[in-house]
């Protein structure tokens, strides 16, 4: 049910996000003419005579002085195609065709609801046990044995984790107030990933003994052998779907700069599931053989089912953020960004005792800088008669960047040093 209501959410959001701007720009326009002489942008507004006019074709805008009244609510959307989802350092989506996303909010007495949605575009790809929005299974070989008359017969077990489908939908709402100089914004977010991934494991069997041993089931007559594959199965279980509730608190100010804005947020995990196998039970094969006879006795390996991938601590994440506005062009402005942050048991890192899950992290995360330069494309203005303003549309195209470097052990698909873009079309009104 989750899997279908995730999957349906991303574009019914999107299609109501849509019918949401066109339904609130029915008003009557009125002219609005911000752009300068013989711009290349798109104007939308009537002339004098109730005419639709262009930019480079404008001639005498009809200048309604109204008195001003209050908005009645803001709105913001966007839409648009990151090259991969990276979150909080972590890449969930590695070796993907990259991400489409949306995100849509509404703010109305200081309080800000919203939603966020992303799908991944082709198949996700890691060499690990597992793939978790907190950062996965490990990577490392897990090394079992097969019982002899020679004794334990040592193998190495390489996981590979292909993540077929990903969709995530996040709900938020917030509340901003002002003490003194600083900003303070207390809120909530709902994490809801739909994931399907399947684990396969390569096997490997070393010289034991001056003795070169082969699989026999599959009957490879070498050393490896691979599992979990559609022609030899079962595949390993893997985590899928997961479920996280996290509430925050951030503290900001405008009146350093007019340029820069620092910012530092707190988040406090209070719910975390996924599904993800238990240890309840081990995978068999067929006995190995070796390659002379008469082979001595050898008896069934037994691969034990991964287990506990997931993070499950309910931890906490401190974020240091600096956010830059600088204008460039009445059209055009640059927004560059730098933040640092510190992982309470939040994030996962490779290494511990469990073989198959890495550890959670309490330390230095991940430091991240990145810019993105929204050009104005379009402004639709509006007429009201009723006691709010009218709607004011914008339109802008915006692409961005961003690199990030791991302070701590990166997990499995996440590199040390990782660089991601994309683009998004916003609408603000």
């Amino acid at each position: 049910m989750l899997k279908n209501f995730v999957k349906n959410s991303f574009w019914i959001v999107i299609a109501f996000v849509c019918a949401t701007q066109m339904a609130y720009a029915q008003a009557d326009p009125t002219v609005h003419n911000p752009f300068p002489a013989n711009s290349a942008l798109l104007n939308i507004a009537p002339d004098a005579d109730g005419h639709l006019t262009l930019g480079g074709e404008y001639k005498q805008p009809k200048n309604v002085v109204e008195q001003e009244k209050p908005v009645f609510w803001t709105w913001y959307t966007n839409v648009g195609y990151e090259s991969e989802y990276n979150f909080r350092g972590t890449n969930l989506t590695p070796g993907a065709k990259g991400a489409g996303f949306f995100d849509a909010e509404v703010t109305k007495w200081n309080f800000t609801l919203g939603l966020f949605g992303i799908h991944q575009f082709g198949d996700a790809s890691v060499d690990s046990w597992a793939i978790g929005e907190g950062g996965g299974g490990s990577g490392t070989p897990v090394q079992n044995f097969a019982r002899s008359n020679l004794g334990p017969v040592p193998y190495l077990r390489f996981p590979t984790t292909v993540q077929n489908k990903f969709d995530e939908l996040d709900v938020f709402l917030s509340y901003k107030f002002s003490l003194g100089p600083i900003d303070i914004t207390l809120g909530n977010i709902a994490f809801f990933i739909s994931r399907r991934a399947t684990t396969s494991e390569l096997d490997f069997i070393p010289v034991f003994h001056g003795i070169h041993f082969i699989w026999n089931i599959p009957d490879t007559d070498t050393a490896f052998r691979r599992l979990g594959t559609a022609k030899y199965g079962p595949s390993d279980p893997t985590v899928e779907e997961e479920t996280f509730d996290r509430l925050y608190i951030r503290l900001s100010t405008t009146k350093l700069s007019k340029y820069i804005t620092p910012q530092i947020t707190y988040y406090q995990t209070i719910y975390s599931w996924g599904s993800e196998p238990t240890h309840d039970g081990v995978f068999r094969y067929n006995p190995v053989f070796v390659d002379k006879f008469p082979p001595p006795h050898i008896g069934i390996p037994t691969n034990p089912r991964p287990f506990n991938q997931r993070n499950e601590a309910l931890g906490g994440y401190l974020e240091g953020r600096l956010n830059g506005h600088v204008p460039l062009t009445k059209w055009m402005d640059f927004n560059p960004y730098g933040l640092i942050s510190v992982s309470f048991r939040d994030r996962t890192e490779p290494g511990g005792a469990n073989p198959y899950g890495g550890h959670p992290l309490t330390g230095w995360n991940h430091a991240e800088v990145g810019a993105s330069l929204p050009i104005h494309l379009a402004h639709l203005g509006g007429f009201s008669s009723t006691q709010w303003a009218p709607p004011e549309a914008d339109l802008y195209f915006t692409p961005f960047g961003a690199f990030a470097y791991h302070i701590s052990n990166p997990p499995a698909g996440t590199d040390r040093d990782e660089w991601w873009g994309g683009a998004r079309f916003e609408v603000t009104f």
